[in-house]
C-alpha cells in the first residue's frame, strides 16, 4: 500500500500499474477480497479506456466532450454526491451501469480491539479515516473504562470482619456470641472432666498429684520417670492439663451467664408501661359510665407475646439478683427458677407458633410471585407471536421486552429475592426455637436426659443459629446503607 501515489494522475500509466500492484498486495494478504478487487480493477480499466479513446479524438471533439467524473464508494471527495456533480453524463451516451453493491470488509479484531495496521484498505484516504475514528472510538473506551474501575474501586468491600464487628455493637449479638462462648465451654469442661474421672483411680488421681508434685524437684523427678514408666507420666499429665482447664474456666461459664442476664437486664418496668399504655387507651368510660373495651386491640397474639415477656422478665431478673447476693432465700430461689423456666418456655411456643404463620404467609407470597411472573413472560411470548403475525407496524414495539417494562420484572425479581431471605430466617428461627424447646422441655417437665450433653448441644444450636440469622440481616444492612 505504501507503494500508491497518494495523488494520482489518471492520464498516466503509472496510475494504472499502482493501482494494479495495490490489488495484488491485497489479494495477496486476504484472498476474501477477490471479488472487491476485480471489480475495482474493471472499473480503472474503464477509466483507462475511455480516457485513450478521448485522446484519440480530433480536438475540437474533445474540448466538446466533456470528462465524466470519476466517482467511488470508498473515497470521500466533494464530487463523489451526484447531487454535486457538475456536469453530468450524457444520455445518449451507450454505458454499461454496475448496479452490484460492494461492501467493504470489516476489519479483523484482535483481543477485542480493532488493529487498524494490519488491515489493508483499497484507497489510503479511506485508511486514514478509518485510523481517525478507531483512535476517537479507542480514547473514549479508555477513559470509559478507566471511570468505571475507579467508580468499582471505589466501593468499599464489606468483609466478615466488618459484619462481625457490627454484630458486637448490637446487644441481641453480643448475647448470641456470648451464648455460643457459654455452651462450647460448657462441652469441653465437660469432657475434659471425663477424660480425667477416666484416666483416675484409688492411686492415681488429681488429689494424689497435688499433693505429691509440689516443687520444682519433684517435677524434675517426674520426668526423669517417663522414660522408665510413659504410660504413667502420660496419664498424670493428661490430668493434670484437665484439672487445669476446667479450674480456669469454669469460671468464665458463670461469669458469661451472668454477662448474657445483665444484657437482659432493665427491661421489665418498660413492659409495665407498655401494658398500662396499652389497656388504659383500649379501655375507657362514656359519660353515662359505661365501660367499653377495644377487644381485638387487647386480645390478640401481641399481648399474649407480652404478657409472656413480663412473666419471663421477672424471673430472669430476679434470678441473676440472688446470683449477686441481693436474695438469698433458697426455697425463692427454687421457686423463681422453676418459673422462669416455664416463661422460657411459654415464649418459645409462642415463637414457634409465629414463624409457621409468617413462613405460610411467605410461601404463599413467594408462589404469588412466581405466577406473576410466569403469566408476564407468557404474554411477552404470546404478543410477540401475534404482532410477527398480524400486519400491524412492529417498529414501535419492542421485542426484546415483549412490549412490557423492563423495570416491572426487575421489581419482581427484587421482591421475589427478598421473600426468599425471609423464608429462609423463618427456617431458621423454626430450628433455632425447636432447640430450645428440646432443651428446655426437659428442664420443665423434670425428664431423664437421653445422654447427657443433650442440653449443651441444643444450647450450642440455637446459638449458632440465631448468629447465624443475625450475620445475615447485618450483612444485608451494610450492603443497604454502601447504596
Amino acid at each position: 500500500m505504501n507503494d500508491i501515489d497518494t495523488n494520482p494522475n489518471p492520464n498516466s500509466n503509472s496510475y494504472i500499474n499502482h493501482q494494479s500492484a495495490a490489488t495484488s498486495t491485497l489479494l495477496q494478504q486476504d484472498p476474501s477480497h477477490k471479488k472487491i478487487a476485480n471489480s475495482f480493477h474493471n472499473i480503472i480499466s474503464s477509466k483507462h479506456d475511455y480516457i485513450y479513446h478521448h485522446n484519440q479524438l480530433p480536438h475540437h471533439l474533445q474540448q466538446q466532450s466533456p470528462s465524466l467524473p470519476f466517482n467511488s464508494e470508498w473515497l470521500d471527495s466533494p464530487n463523489n454526491s451526484p447531487s454535486k456533480s457538475s456536469t453530468a453524463p450524457n444520455s445518449n451516451m451507450s454505458s454499461t451501469i454496475i448496479t452490484s453493491k460492494y461492501e467493504t470488509p470489516q476489519p479483523k479484531k484482535v483481543g477485542g480491539v480493532v488493529n487498524a495496521a494490519t488491515f489493508n484498505y483499497i484507497t489510503p484516504t479511506s485508511e486514514n479515516k478509518i485510523v481517525d475514528v478507531l483512535n476517537v472510538v479507542g480514547s473514549s473506551t479508555t477513559n470509559n473504562s478507566t471511570t468505571t474501575i475507579k467508580s468499582t474501586s471505589s466501593k468499599k468491600v464489606i468483609s466478615n470482619w466488618d459484619i462481625i464487628w457490627s454484630m458486637l455493637n448490637d446487644i441481641v449479638g453480643k448475647d448470641k456470641m456470648a451464648k455460643i462462648g457459654q455452651y462450647t465451654l460448657r462441652l469441653l469442661i465437660y469432657h475434659a472432666n471425663q477424660v480425667q474421672t477416666n484416666l483416675s483411680d484409688d492411686d492415681l488421681n488429681i488429689k494424689f498429684i497435688n499433693n505429691k508434685f509440689q516443687t520444682r524437684d519433684d517435677y524434675l523427678q517426674l520426668i526423669k520417670q517417663s522414660i522408665s514408666q510413659p504410660r504413667d507420666f502420660l496419664k498424670i499429665i493428661i490430668i493434670l492439663l484437665c484439672s487445669i482447664f476446667k479450674m480456669k474456666f469454669s469460671g468464665l461459664i458463670t461469669g458469661l451467664s451472668m454477662y448474657r442476664q445483665f444484657l437482659r437486664f432493665g427491661k421489665t418496668p418498660f413492659r409495665i408501661r407498655d401494658l398500662i399504655n396499652k389497656f388504659s387507651s383500649n379501655i375507657q368510660y362514656n359519660k353515662d359510665s359505661k365501660l367499653t373495651i377495644n377487644y381485638d386491640a387487647l386480645v390478640n397474639k401481641k399481648t399474649l407475646g407480652q404478657f409472656f415477656s413480663l412473666y419471663y422478665g421477672i424471673n430472669d431478673e430476679s434470678l441473676l439478683l440472688f446470683k449477686m447476693k441481693f436474695f438469698t432465700n433458697k426455697k425463692l430461689y427454687s421457686i423463681v427458677s422453676r418459673h422462669e423456666s416455664l416463661g422460657w418456655y411459654c415464649e418459645t411456643w409462642l415463637a414457634m407458633y409465629n414463624c409457621l404463620n409468617n413462613l405460610s404467609a411467605l410461601t404463599q407470597q413467594e408462589m404469588d410471585l412466581k405466577i406473576q411472573i410466569q403469566v408476564r413472560n407468557k404474554a411477552k411470548i404470546l404478543s410477540k407471536q401475534l404482532l410477527r403475525n398480524s400486519n400491524v407496524n412492529s417498529n414501535s414495539f419492542d421485542f426484546s421486552t415483549g412490549g412490557g417494562s423492563s423495570s416491572d420484572d426487575q421489581e419482581d425479581l427484587r421482591l421475589l429475592k427478598e421473600v426468599r431471605f425471609k423464608m429462609n430466617n423463618c427456617y431458621l428461627d423454626v430450628y433455632k426455637n425447636l432447640s430450645d424447646l428440646i432443651f428446655n422441655s426437659y428442664t420443665v417437665f423434670r425428664l431423664k436426659l437421653p445422654f447427657d450433653t443433650l442440653q449443651i448441644w441444643m444450647g450450642i444450636s440455637a446459638a449458632s443459629l440465631s448468629t447465624i440469622k443475625l450475620y445475615r440481616e447485618t450483612k444485608k444492612k451494610l450492603i443497604e446503607k454502601q447504596k
